[in-house]
């Protein structure tokens, strides 16, 4: 399974916040998935799908989990298991993945992309370097007839060798991947396996060996395998954590448990409520103990403890004690931008520097705009974590939403030119064929699309569809930019890629930004990372008006400086540009410009917008009468965090401070046959339904675009994601016992999602 293509934009904060936090997993909390295999080294294996020269009495493991799509019908809808071995001496990772399936779909060779949910297929997923922080995944992948790689470093395509074997309702993926890595024995290793079935009948199950979807975006979210010999013995140790002194904040969520022999040799375990822990099936050997730092809760990761692993013979550590990372603070009673004088860089440059290191981010693009100028451009941290490549002040970031005020100038400068209309139905100037089907979309304006007013949904998971009628609601969407850039590419006759740079980064002075991938973007480019983790970097062949921009945050404020100044428009256009359009559902004194956000706050009225694409995050705004404002990219989804504290510093001052709650949810006891009565689907947005299926004991909640992720019962009503996140979910019953609705509670918001009553279907969009 591919990462996401976008996401929406941080201001949607509670859905945003929901389906971030069903895209990332609550696993994420207890270290890997908890798959856990056993592997052994092997010589003499040949990939030709012929499995007859594997060593005998390898245990298999099954690929059971539905993660995605639909249930499977019945045993012979599919039925998957693999075996796993290594050879240390050619660096090779050997797997054999055996797949009964009774309906087979398979690509046309050589025609179109590769879908990774439109055929049959199997995916890997490997961490080989398994450092515990930092560690590329790499996804190797069979999708019906050809293979495709993903993953940070171009280069690993070259080691993987891979057989398909099919004969009936057979199906033998036989698998050999080259890794950098030394494979000598009682080492482990990040490792998980999928398969993707789509039948004939148009239904698609992916079905994974661990828990958890997104695996390629971060190793917390793949399980794991232990290298060894057939003379490794293994053991089980247990123990306690306590902060060292008194302490309000929740313990940390789990502790690593590592070799001090062999670093890349480790399990971690979850740290329970009163801070027991417990780790199995360990290699024999002298262990070191101690707290996983998260971003959640800083911790002194270099407090540990030893222990001594003995086969057959638990191990008790003693009492590891802990003790947080203190905040940076820095920020002052008033935010130095509100204060006379020139920004000291100098101590921004401090500040920058703590909450980078503190947040745990890679690499971030910073600028400042005081007086309405650019007064403060810089990068700092790395590109990529495995490199360690320096960002640069022209280091571009993927901007992601951030491409919508871009586009919108654009629109809106045509509109000065009479090119178009702002309240013209788009279909008169170019039908929309992938939405013919439904004469709504004939309504569709672009003042609508710039207002997310289109019914569209945030993007399509298949077939484009209308939520609603067009003009009647508020829903942010992507798809609507995207229709209107085809709208301005047939009625000017240029490419937007030509249109954009003579309409905006030309007039404005706009150096090293792109939406499409070219030779400056890649010199200057960073990658995204899963929390500190590279990934995939992509790279857009076509323009996305919604979201494809790469750009440093220096030249990103030369736009938006330029654009709340009204400048290159006609007064009145620079002014309906700026006023609230629509107001933004469940956010208070907040709405929608044309193409912009704009936020009433006690300094004053701002405008800006963030954005999310897989791997970057960031946040944009400027005050039109007080000429103040900053913009920033990271490459990884930690913007909020930066954004928090950056406004505080700049502009809010201390009492601008996001309150954080000390939340420490705790898995309560419940019978899990409850659970049957809150399967089902509710309403969050128009466009984003979340899903509630059972399995076993287990609850999971899905919401529309994403993979499923369990929820956990902190009591019979009320569940949570992770942890320390001031995230739940409550059921609310009437009554007669029915439930009607979900409240989400974030933080300072609560939502409601109405309970619908179609029946569900398992799982949903990509």
């Amino acid at each position: 399974m591919k990462a996401n293509r976008t996401s929406s934009t941080i201001r949607w904060r509670l859905a945003a916040c929901f389906a971030a936090l069903m895209l990332i997993g609550a696993k994420s909390t207890l270290g890997q998935n908890g798959a856990v295999g056993i592997a052994y080294p092997a010589q003499g294996i040949t990939i030709d799908g012929d499995l007859g020269d594997w060593p005998v009495g390898l245990k298999t493991y099954p690929i059971e989990r539905i993660e995605f799509g639909d249930k499977l019908k019945g045993e012979d809808d599919l039925k998957a298991h693999f075996r796993f071995a290594y050879n240390p001496g050619e660096h090779a990772l050997y797997v054999a993945v055996e797949v009964e399936d009774d309906s087979a779909v398979l690509d046309k060779p050589g025609v179109g992309d590769v879908a990774w949910d439109a055929q049959d297929g199997c995916e890997l997923y490997i961490d080989s370097a398994h450092a515990g922080s930092g560690s590329p995944v790499f996804q190797y992948a069979r999708y019906g007839n050809r293979n495709q790689f993903v993953g940070p470093l171009e280069s690993a395509e070259k080691t993987m060798k891979v057989a398909v074997v099919r004969k009936d309702s057979r199906i033998v993926y036989e698998w050999r991947i080259e890794v950098a890595a030394d494979l000598d024995p009682e080492r482990s290793i990040g490792f998980d396996v999928s398969v993707a079935d789509r039948d004939k009948d148009g239904s698609f199950s992916w079905a994974a060996w661990g828990s958890g979807t997104q695996k390629a975006s971060s190793p917390d979210r793949c399980g794991e395998f232990f290298l060894v010999t057939p003379e490794t013995k293994f053991g089980e140790a247990s123990g306690k954590v306590a902060w060292d002194g008194p302490s309000s904040a929740p313990l940390p969520a789990r502790v690593r448990v590592q070799s001090t022999r062999t670093p890349q040799l480790w399990r971690e375990a979850a740290v329970d409520g009163s801070g027991g822990y417990k780790v199995t099936g360990l290699p024999v050997g002298d262990y070191a103990v101690h707290a996983v730092d998260s971003v959640d809760l800083r911790v002194d990761s270099k407090r540990r403890v030893d222990v001594r692993i003995e086969a057959d013979r638990p191990a008790t550590a003693d009492l590891l004690r802990v003790s947080a990372i203190p905040w940076p603070g820095l920020i002052g009673d008033e935010g130095v931008l509100r204060s006379a004088g020139p920004l000291n860089a100098d101590a921004l440059d401090r500040f920058v520097k703590a909450y980078l290191d503190y947040y745990q981010i890679p690499g971030v693009s910073v600028a400042v705009i005081k007086d309405s100028q650019v007064v403060y451009r810089k990068g700092f941290g790395v590109k990529n974590t495995a490199t360690h490549e320096p960002v640069g002040d022209d280091t571009v970031f993927e901007a992601a939403s951030m491409t919508k005020p871009v586009f919108a100038y654009t629109v809106l400068r045509l509109v000065d030119r009479g090119v178009l209309k702002l309240d013209t139905p788009l279909y008169t100037y170019l039908p929309y064929e992938d939405i013919a089907h439904d004469d709504r979309y004939k309504l569709i304006t672009a003042r609508m699309v710039m207002t997310h007013r289109t019914g569209f949904p945030n993007w399509r998971t298949g077939k484009l569809d209308i939520k609603f009628t067009p003009g009647t609601e508020v829903s942010y969407s992507g798809e609507g930019f995207v229709y209107l850039g085809k709208v301005v590419e047939k009625l000017t006759g240029k490419k937007l890629v030509d249109l954009i740079r003579e309409e905006v980064f030309t007039p404005f002075g706009v150096e090293h930004a792109s939406l499409v991938w070219n030779d400056d973007i890649a010199r200057l480019t960073a990658t995204g990372h899963g929390g500190s983790s590279p990934m995939e970097k992509g790279k857009p062949s076509e323009p996305n008006t919604a979201a494809s921009l790469h750009i440093a945050a220096g030249e990103y404020a030369k736009f938006l400086t330029a654009v709340v100044q009204g400048r290159g428009l006609s007064e009145p256009t620079a002014q309906e540009m700026l006023r609230s359009q629509v107001k933004i559902p469940d956010q208070k004194g907040a709405s929608w410009g044309l193409g912009i956000a704009i936020q009433e706050t006690p300094t004053g009225v701002n405008y800006g917008h963030g954005g999310r694409n897989t791997g970057f995050t960031s946040q944009s705004l400027m005050y039109k009468d007080q000429g103040i404002g900053y913009v920033f990219l990271v490459n990884n989804d930690d913007a909020s965090k930066i954004d928090n504290v950056l406004n505080a510093y700049l502009i809010a001052g201390k009492s601008g401070l996001k309150k954080t709650k000390v939340v420490a949810h705790k898995t309560a006891q419940v019978d899990p046959k409850i659970y049957e009565s809150y399967v089902g689907r509710y309403q969050l947005t128009p466009a984003v339904v979340l899903t509630f299926t059972r399995e076993g004991e287990h609850l999971k909640a899905q919401a529309t675009g994403e993979g499923a992720s369990e929820v956990f019962p902190e009591s019979e009503t009320v569940f949570f994601m992770k942890p320390t996140q001031d995230a739940t979910i409550t059921f609310v019953k009437d009554g007669d016992g029915k439930v009607t609705h979900i409240v989400l509670h974030e933080e300072d918001h609560d939502t409601q999602a109405k309970r619908l009553d179609d029946e569900p279907k398992a799982g949903g969009g990509k």
